[in-house]
């Protein structure tokens, strides 16, 4: 190459005097142009130089080329021997990174050229140079990012139909290889093999060897045969002339989670499958609570009746011990008469005997009418005790009653919730399930 840019700068500089301008100007007019002494002193410069380092030219000329260099590279022997080679005739080609005014970092594409003379020694040396300061950014920043990518992905590349041309230590982890396992194979080594022999799979590579994207959940099989999911993309890269030649695909490993989406999936499938009998259920109990409430409110009208009628039997009661008394009481005024009857028939001798026995018969009945009348005060308050004991124990019932239908009434809310609440979640449960199924 140095052999071939001297015959170059020969022919350009043998050219006629008019020939050599015009070239001069087209140079000026497109690339940066600097001369310099053997020595590496500054001769001069065109514009397009001095509008890529930002200075005028009388800043530089007469002061050496180190003024566009790092002071460390400056005072390296690498430095030293570039200026040697130079002076010795011999050409240098590259980019390189110089410093504008104001220490500004700017990357050029250049060559240093050395003139020679018609004895073939070097007099000079002229450099070339093209700016590719934001070219270089640009790349810079597309490297920073591709080998984020590789730290953080699965990367892995092919030719259009599918072989293997390079892949990272993030894909063969994931996939349980070695370098020299995949270089060169398909990529249905990680297909399993029905997947692989179908129409699917042919037109998928078809479609990439068109230059046609492709991204998504892909089910693989790594070198053990175990299934892994990977969330990936399919990117055909295309040339110069917007052709693709290869493909590199960015992955992510997914198995654990799409593992774990499946059996949330399957959990969900089975619980919305589920929560519809639970939700029958309740809606059954539900109802046997709301016929439970108003057997409730029956017991406890029922009982309210029962309370009544033993109230009133124990008022009847006393009313017939009353009358009792009132019997008790003409038979003892009875009995008196009977037995003054009985004096004024013993006053009357023989004509006042049938009255006598007429007055012993009254006076016995009257007897008999009283002890009748104490065995029924007896027997009634036998009953006023067993009634006031019933309507006691009927109050009570009728407490616990009421209080059972308090708790049936509250129990019957709570149920009502309780099925409301489960249709509710029947319809979001099965709203995750559709979706967690999108997922899977």
């Amino acid at each position: 190459m140095a052999s071939s840019i001297s015959s170059g700068l020969r022919a350009f500089f043998g050219a006629g005097r008019s020939g050599v301008r015009g070239q001069m100007d087209a140079l000026n007019r497109t690339q940066a142009v600097i001369e310099f002494a053997l020595d590496g002193t500054i001769l001069t410069a065109n514009q397009n130089f001095l509008d890529a380092m930002g200075y005028a030219l009388g800043d530089i000329v007469g002061k050496h080329h180190r003024l566009f260099v790092d002071p460390a590279e400056a005072a390296s022997p690498d430095y030293a021997a570039f200026w040697k080679r130079l002076g010795a005739g011999e050409p240098d080609v590259g980019l390189y990174r110089r410093l504008g005014a104001g220490g500004r970092e700017v990357w050029i594409q250049a060559s240093y050229n050395p003139v020679l003379d018609r004895r073939g020694r070097p007099v000079r040396v002229v450099k070339f140079a093209t700016d590719v300061t934001e070219q270089r950014l640009r790349t810079a920043d597309m490297e920073g990012r591709l080998s984020a990518i590789d730290k953080a992905q699965a990367v892995i590349s092919f030719t259009l139909d599918g072989h293997i041309l390079d892949a990272n230590d993030n894909f063969l982890a994931t996939m349980g290889y070695e370098r020299e396992e995949v270089i060169g194979q398909h990529h249905c080594m990680f297909v399993d093999r029905v997947a692989r022999s179908s129409a699917d799979y042919l037109a998928f590579w078809e479609k990439l060897g068109r230059g046609e994207y492709d991204s998504g959940l892909y089910h693989r099989v790594d070198r053990r045969g175990r299934e892994v999911w990977i969330q990936g993309s399919y990117n055909p890269i295309f040339d110069m002339a917007g052709r693709p030649f290869k493909v590199v695909k960015y992955a992510t490993d997914v198995t654990a989670q799409t593992r774990a989406t499946r059996t949330l999936h399957a959990s969900l499938t089975e619980l919305a499958d589920t929560v519809p009998a639970i939700a029958e259920q309740a809606r059954a109990t539900n109802a046997l609570a709301n016929e439970a409430s108003r057997s409730a409110a029956s017991g406890g009208a029922m009982v309210d009746a029962v309370i009544a009628t033993m109230g009133a039997i124990q008022a009847g009661a006393r009313d017939i011990a009353e009358i009792v008394g009132l019997i008790d009481s003409i038979a003892f005024q009875t009995n008196i008469l009977a037995l003054n009857a009985s004096i004024e028939a013993a006053r009357s001798g023989v004509h006042g005997k049938g009255f006598a026995v007429v007055a012993q018969e009254v006076r016995m009945l009257s007897q008999r009418s009283a002890d009748s009348a104490r065995d029924i005060r007896a027997l009634i308050e036998n009953t006023l005790e067993r009634v006031r004991e019933g309507s006691e124990r009927s109050g009570e019932a009728g407490d616990a009653m009421r209080n059972i239908l308090g708790s049936v009434t509250t129990l019957l809310d709570r149920v009502s919730d309780v099925a409301r609440a489960t249709n509710t979640q029947a319809g979001g449960i099965d709203t995750v399930r559709r979706a967690v199924a999108e997922l899977a």
